[in-house]
């Protein structure tokens, strides 16, 4: 058979065959799809950027990883295998910029050179602003109330401030930060605890650490009162004599702990008179001594001083 006839028979009816082959590669084709699998996972996602630059908004953690192959292949492949990444290093200004999101093959992921990998999102359009460092003074969140009776008389942060950094446009116009609720109730002496910063942002960092310590001095409530009318007594004054009747109205002004003070009746405050060196009946000018219960400091009384009148007992 000559070259002719045999290129007479192959071009003979060409346009069916051509469909015909076109068919078969088509069918190949479908088959190699309906043969291959998908299995979906997060890894984790590596952003870069300039040393001076930061985002300016939430950016995820992790993207979504479909890789397709054959199933006995697709299920060797472990998730550490795969890494994720978008450089954002190129860009040393303020402003919004694109990066595509890489991907990176470890281990046996390697091996299969027919493993098909896609990721989602395939690119980040990223808000991009200047990185700030600020000292911000520490405000600690007090809550509740102590016991009754008590007061918080100061406290102390510990440090005072801290540093925080974060995109410029949440941090320039910060001033202070404060902690988490710190609950006081039922409180009745000093106490020191640590208590974590409360981020204004999520993005935002500190430098040295979120924990900061919290000390409160916690003491008795002091109060004055003052107390009118008080009794006034005569002591030691000799059988054979009397004291005339009291003129006036006495009074004293008094401090101490709320709590002590409310132990007391008015019957346990007074004043005494000294009359053991009164012999004989007169008239008298002695020193008021105030009587009141131990621990009960006296600010104020009045008179200092009275007249009496010691009369004869008939």
């Amino acid at each position: 058979m000559n070259f002719r006839v045999l290129l007479e028979r192959v071009l003979h009816n060409w346009p069916v065959k051509i469909i015909s082959i076109a068919a078969a590669l088509l069918l190949f084709f479908f088959y190699r799809i309906s043969s291959l699998e998908e299995r979906f996972f997060n890894v984790p996602l590596a952003l870069t950027f300039h040393e001076n630059y930061i985002p300016a908004e939430d950016v995820p953690e992790t993207v979504r990883i479909i890789i397709r192959g054959r199933n006995e292949d697709i299920k060797l492949v472990l998730e550490d295998e795969i890494e994720a990444s978008a450089d954002f290093s190129e860009y040393d200004s303020e402003g919004r910029f694109r990066a595509p999101v890489q991907i990176k093959k470890k281990g046996f992921a390697i091996e299969i050179s027919s493993l098909e990998i896609k990721v989602e999102p395939r690119e980040f359009n990223l808000l991009i602003e200047s990185l700030m460092l600020k000292k911000l003074e520490v405000v600690p969140s007090v809550i509740g109330f102590t016991e009754k009776g008590y007061e918080l008389i100061q406290n102390f942060i510990t440090p005072s401030s801290v540093e925080v950094y974060g995109s410029r446009s949440k941090i320039e116009n910060l001033n202070e930060i404060f902690t988490e609720a710190i609950d006081i109730s039922s409180k009745i002496q000093d106490f020191s605890t640590r208590v974590r910063l409360k981020k204004p942002d999520e993005s935002l960092a500190f430098s040295g650490g979120d924990v900061v310590e919290f000390s409160a001095s916690i003491k008795p409530v002091t109060v004055v009162r003052s107390m009118l009318g008080v009794d006034i007594i005569a002591l030691d004054l000799d059988s054979k004599l009397k004291i005339g009747k009291f003129q006036g109205i006495y009074s004293m002004e008094i401090q101490g702990k709320m709590l002590e003070l409310e132990k007391f009746v008015p019957d346990d405050f007074r004043f005494t008179i000294d009359c053991s060196t009164l012999k004989k009946p007169g008239q008298y000018n002695l020193p008021v001594i105030p009587d009141v219960p131990a621990g009960i400091l006296i600010l104020n009384y009045e008179p200092k001083e009275i007249i009496v009148n010691i009369l004869e007992l008939n």
